[in-house]
């Protein structure tokens, strides 16, 4: 079982990590909350600070924060 994955859930602060980074660099520095999880893909649906909208992210991408 993956420990990253539990402890992402709706509500969470998160950073995009290294692999994020590197597939999405223009994503390497943001940082934003989850607003939505999906059951059966490896999907995350985040708001970035200072977005108006929500986007769709593979869930290995971020990593949560303590901030």
């Amino acid at each position: 079982m993956n420990r990253e994955r539990d402890t992402i859930a709706v509500g969470t602060r998160f950073k995009i990590n290294k692999l994020g980074a590197v597939r999405c660099p223009k994503l390497a520095k943001k940082v934003g909350i989850v607003v939505g999880l999906s059951r059966q893909s490896t999907g995350i649906t985040v708001l970035f600070d200072g977005d108006a909208r929500p986007s769709c992210l593979y869930r290995g991408y971020i990593s949560s924060t303590s901030a």
